[in-house]
């Protein structure tokens, strides 16, 4: 019996380590398209609120094939919608892959608008002047309502299971 374990371990393990390859995802959200580049930008949490230190930029730069792009230089700006004021800079930056996550905390809720600068090493163009995408967002007051996702998870699921609970269980004793 264990000498049959261990060969469909073995068996197992061979067609794991041959036909398993490894898994490549990009971020996916709002997409600006410059050139034959292509940038999204996903942050997380999707509700962002304004002096929440959680809060995480997500972006990947891809090339015409939607391939990410190694060994890029990438600066961050956050400027006011309205005003055009720079808020905030997050300076160049070596990244070896082109999917970037910058954790970054909003000073108040309010419009902003977030500006990705890439410099694209071995593209006559993007490689001195960079490549710039961007983003608006909105950061919410954190002492506002609750956000629409969690009303729904946290609140409004379980209730509705719990109605539907009660009249399943009112109907098989035929009370309702």
């Amino acid at each position: 019996m264990s000498r049959v374990f261990l060969f469909a371990l073995l068996g197992v393990m061979i067609v794991f380590v041959v036909f398993v390859r490894p898994a490549y995802a990009h971020y996916f959200g709002s997409t600006v398209n410059v050139d034959t580049y292509q940038i999204v930008f996903s942050p997380y949490p999707s509700l962002v609120k304004a002096l929440d230190n959680s809060t995480t930029l997500n972006f990947s730069v891809l090339d015409k094939d939607g391939d990410n792009i190694d060994n890029i230089y990438s600066a961050l700006v956050i400027t006011e919608k309205q005003s055009g004021k720079i808020i905030d800079q997050v300076p160049y930056r070596l990244f070896e892959f082109s999917d970037i996550s910058i954790k970054y905390t909003f000073p108040t809720p309010g419009d902003y608008v977030v500006s990705l600068q890439t410099r694209i090493q071995g593209d006559p163009k993007y490689q001195t002047n960079p490549l710039i995408a961007d983003f608006p967002i909105s950061a919410i007051d954190p002492k506002q309502v609750i956000p629409f996702d969690e009303l729904m998870l946290f609140y409004v699921t379980p209730a509705a299971v719990v109605i539907a609970g009660i009249a399943i269980y009112l109907r098989s004793k035929n009370k309702l």
